[in-house]
């Protein structure tokens, strides 16, 4: 047999940033899979996936399941694309003693028929009950060590960040292992700031060497832990070390191993029951520990992924459903391939059929809901609400607008478009809509950073009053205006709609209604009406939901509203239109959907967004706020590409108001005459 049992010593030692080693003995083994059961059944005193002093189990290593261990093996090495056929597989690891175990790592090393070492699996075990797989291939040989180098991709250890890669190398004669584990960080120079060394002699293991090694070592198993908590004080207390967060995992790689809870698994058979007699497309649904479900037709042109990293996503999605959802995503619960995509497909499947939540989930939304009613746009609150989401840092905006700094739709002439000229597009769009000269006195509702108002009196040559709630918004706005040379031109001012005063030409606001919320759209449109002079024109450009759901999603909350736009609430055109009637003398002379370019305009953030993660990082941002962002521009352009949302630009005026119909006509005029030339 090539089984064996051995005895020998772990080691662990920092360089950085104190001094600190330690060693205790330690006995392991190596089980050739292939004799797994003969061990069982020869070797007194051992247990292969059945109770015995000493107890090996398929289960309690990479995924749980009903798979055998060389199944899961196989699947793996077809993950990663290991084509050569594996002869055997050793698995160098510790075993169950009486039921305790504690194995910080262990290694499969899969041999060819050659018995040539091919790969080695190395999973890696955290005190957060997760599990990493690190996959070691390709290695350089030294003598009869095989060194590999691979990123750390795994928080072990609270003491140090997730950062660096390890240099491995593994010695194996037959009869004695060294395994030695460096930690490498560039900012050191590429010098180990960290090391773990495995050594140990191996004996046959048979019933005089395993049962003289327990009475030699009879309270390892029960040792470990306190030895770790002892170390973790000694650093903490002792050299004054920090404490590192542990950072989300987003590895493929990393699983955690863990029962789901009762709510876990109701939410588990209510999202499951949302897939399983629907024929929109396919979905496949990877569990934390590798288990994985598929519904729909196989042939679908939709198709989707997720993959749970954490049980608790079920218990989030029980609770308060859609905005569990994306909870659950910021939290690092769950991740998909291509999040659009997985939108897309729940988008296609809650508007295809009827979907009732449980009583439990219900009740939290009513929580959730008047937890949004604290958020109603009165002078005060409105304040705070736009700061809350307006007034994070001019700099992260930077990273992922474009270069005119405009946080709105943009129009593409085609998707390879650069986005600048796009949003230029739009804002001229707006500006000749707006029928503006230079004796006109523009009102902007909604600065943003100054860009439109900057255009506005470049190209037309009217001044320009522009509000906004926003003080972060206003400095930049101003910073810029001075610099284009405009600040006798345009004005900023920190100022609500409703206490604006005085009369305009023309009033533009852009994608601000959506803030206002379904109490104050009277208020908003009554004080437009009073500041519009009487041959005046409005523009505005507005995110809607449509009238078939405005109703019902009124009523209630959702994630967008309670963690991106708090306070906020989109219109939907008839509701714009009966405010407009039963409230002003304003009525529409035009309406325009730009949506399917607001999918093009988000897919752009999105991916300008993720490109900086590492700066918007060093700006104080944390993961969570990455992930809330990512999800918040994905569950966007899920909802414009399906025209689930829509974006309308809406020309406002007065009836008889002569003015505006001689510059239409004008205009009308102008083409009429281009076409017959």
């Amino acid at each position: 047999m090539k089984s064996q049992i051995f005895t020998g010593v772990v080691s662990h030692g920092r360089y950085w940033p104190q001094k600190h080693n330690f060693s205790y003995p330690v006995y392991f083994y190596r089980f050739d899979l292939n004799e797994l059961p003969e061990l069982d059944r020869t070797l007194p005193g051992f247990g292969y996936n059945r109770f015995s002093i000493v107890r090996m189990d398929d289960k309690d290593y990479l995924w749980r399941g009903n798979e055998s261990l060389k199944e899961k093996i196989a699947g793996v090495l077809e993950k990663i694309g290991i084509a050569e056929p594996i002869n055997r597989v050793e698995l160098i690891s510790f075993a169950k003693y009486f039921n305790i175990i504690f194995r910080p790592v262990s290694f499969f090393l899969c041999y060819n028929s050659e018995n040539v070492c091919k790969v080695i699996l190395a999973e890696v075990h955290n005190t957060f009950k997760e599990t990493h797989l690190y996959v070691l291939k390709e290695p350089h040989k030294q003598s009869e060590t095989l060194c590999f180098e691979i990123p750390k991709a795994f928080h072990v250890s609270p003491f140090f960040e997730l950062s660096g890669k390890y240099n491995i190398r593994f010695k194996d004669d037959g009869q004695k292992i060294d395994i030695h584990i460096e930690l490498v960080k560039s900012e050191y120079g590429e010098k180990p700031v960290f090391f773990a060394r495995l050594t140990g002699q191996g004996y046959p293991i048979e019933s005089r060497t395993l049962y003289r090694t327990l009475l030699k070592y009879p309270f390892n198993a029960m040792l470990n832990m306190p030895r770790i908590m002892r170390q973790a004080l000694t650093l903490f207390f002792k050299k004054k070390l920090p404490i590192f967060p542990k950072p989300i995992p987003n590895s493929e790689y990393t699983m955690r191993k863990q029962q789901p809870s009762w709510l876990a698994r109701q939410g588990m058979k209510f999202f499951f029951s949302l897939f399983e007699a629907q024929s929109i497309g396919k979905i496949t649904i990877n569990l934390p520990e590798g288990e994985s479900h598929g519904f729909g037709p196989e042939d679908s042109s939709l198709s989707a992924n997720l993959v749970v990293k954490d049980y608790r996503f079920f218990s989030l999605l029980a609770k308060a459903g859609e905005i569990g959802l994306g909870m659950a995503y910021e939290k690092g619960y769950w991740m998909s391939s291509d999040l659009v995509q997985f939108m897309d497909f729940m988008l296609s499947v809650t508007l295809s059929k009827s979907v009732r939540t449980p009583w439990y989930s219900r009740l939290v939304k009513i929580f959730y809901l008047a937890w949004n009613l604290r958020n109603k746009n009165t002078l005060y609150q409105a304040q705070k609400n736009i700061s809350q989401h307006y007034d994070l840092n001019n700099d992260m905006y930077k990273m992922f607008l474009d270069e005119t700094l405009t946080y709105s739709c943009a129009v593409f002439e085609n998707e390879n478009e650069d986005l600048t000229d796009a949003q230029l597009r739009k804002i001229d769009i707006i500006l000749e809509k707006a029928c503006l000269s230079k004796q006109h006195h523009l009102l902007e509702i909604g600065t943003g950073w100054g860009t439109l108002a900057i255009r506005a009196a470049k190209l037309y040559g009217c001044h320009v009053t522009s509000i906004t709630l926003s003080k972060e918004q206003k400095e930049l706005a101003q910073q810029r205006i001075a610099e284009a040379g405009l600040s006798d031109q345009i004005e900023v001012l920190l100022c609500d709609y409703r206490n604006v005063t005085g009369q305009y030409d023309r009033i533009i606001s852009v994608e601000m209604i959506e803030a206002v919320g379904k109490a104050y759209y009277p208020v908003l449109f009554r004080s437009c009406d009073r500041l519009l002079k009487p041959n005046g024109i409005i523009v505005i450009q507005t995110i809607t939901i449509p009238d078939q759901r405005y109703e019902a999603y009124s009523k209630t909350t959702d994630w967008m509203r309670l963690f991106i736009f708090p306070g906020g609430l989109l219109p939907s055109l008839t509701v714009l239109t009966k405010v407009l009637t039963d409230h002003t003398s304003l009525v529409i002379k035009q309406v325009d959907s730009i949506g399917p370019h607001y999918a093009l305009t988000l897919a752009q953030w999105k991916e300008r967004f993720l490109e900086h993660r590492e700066k918007i990082i060093e700006l104080g941002f944390s993961e969570t706020l990455i992930r809330r962002w990512e999800y918040y521009f994905s569950y966007c352009e899920a909802g414009f590409a399906q025209h689930y949302i829509d974006d309308l630009q809406i020309v406002l005026t007065r009836p008889r108001n002569q003015d505006c119909i001689n510059l239409f006509n004008q205009k009308i005029g102008r083409r009429k005459s281009k076409i017959k030339k």
